[in-house]
């Protein structure tokens, strides 16, 4: 019994580092890349080490769609292409080509080159810190990789997006997204996730368990995942010529949208309100140290002052 109970106990921190999607290990490429002119990093998910071809599909699935999102006015609306990797080497410190998946170890990173062009910098420069990322490619030939909107000025807001994905998922115009419903939507965008699952994603979208998802659950899973409601609603507008799938809301949709953006409103102020409270407690512990610091310099003023004048030939008290 005490060795059943050893084995059930395991430390803090190593329950905090337990993915919420997953249950077991994966393979991890960290892909970084160039869109307009900003440097981004993701953490792209394998069940296994990546082919070549499956490394390429998947950083492409996953930047096509974050340019579209957050292609700034005045740049050209292009599809994301892979032309070549670079991956760094942990032993020779230093960058080197990527020619074959042999050269890729979990955790490594690697940087994605496009074809050159006057709106991206092709250099790695300082890459930020890999970010968490649900994984997914789309089969190489498929119609849904190939765009057929085109995007005119900004893309929406995030606000707008989840909206408009959560309507058109919800079949029936029922208030809630089944389990049903979020398959058929990731199988007509062609979305194939290379590691998780879709009942992963429902369970956490799926937040009091109750069998379905609300607008409200829906909000949070997106901010949580904002790249997969990126991804199906850019292949919904592909699908739809370019129209918004969100069109002519009846009366219960418009109380729902109202409630919807309320909700979103009131989490992304509290995100801000945090942002804004860990500023100003560093911009004081900034402060503070730099008052220690500088009292510390004093201290050590007046001791070096002290100690001149004490051994000083004038000084009183010393008999020659």
């Amino acid at each position: 019994l005490k060795l059943q109970f050893l084995y059930l106990i395991a430390p803090p921190s190593r329950l905090s580092s337990i993915p919420p999607l997953h249950t077991h290990t994966m393979f991890i490429v960290a892909a970084a890349t160039d869109l307009f002119g900003r440097k981004q990093n993701v953490k792209l998910e394998f069940p296994s080490c990546p082919t070549m071809t499956q490394l390429i599909n998947a950083a492409e699935s996953q930047y096509d769609v974050m340019s579209r999102s957050g292609r700034p006015a005045g740049y050209p609306d292009a599809p994301f292409k892979v032309q070549t990797f670079q991956v760094y080497d942990d032993i020779l410190l230093r960058w080197v080509d990527l020619y074959s998946s042999a050269q890729l170890t979990n955790g490594c990173q690697v940087f994605c080159f496009q074809p050159e062009s006057i709106w991206h910098s092709d250099s790695q420069g300082i890459i930020p810190e890999a970010k968490d990322n649900v994984t997914w490619t789309t089969p190489v030939g498929s119609p849904r990789r190939a765009r057929v909107a085109t995007d005119a000025g900004v893309a929406p807001a995030l606000s707008e997006k989840l909206r408009s994905v959560f309507y058109q998922i919800d079949s029936g115009n029922k208030g809630y997204i089944l389990y049903a419903d979020l398959r058929a939507a990731f199988a007509r965008a062609e979305m194939e996730f290379t590691y998780a699952r879709v009942g992963d994603l429902f369970t956490v979208a799926d937040s009091n368990r109750s069998g379905h998802i609300t607008y409200d659950e829906w909000v949070r899973f997106a901010i949580k995942y904002p790249n997969v409601i990126d991804g199906l609603f850019f292949r919904s507008r592909d699908m739809t010529g370019g129209a918004s799938p969100y069109t002519n809301p009846s009366s219960v949709q418009r109380q729902r949208e109202q409630q919807l953006r309320g909700y979103y409103d009131e989490a992304w102020q509290g995100s801000v309100q945090r942002e804004r409270a860990m500023g100003e407690y560093e911009a004081a512990k900034r402060d503070a140290d730099q008052a220690r610091m500088q009292k510390e310099i004093a201290e050590s003023k007046e001791r070096a002052a002290w100690d001149r004048m004490y051994y000083s030939p004038s000084s009183p008290g010393r008999n020659y």
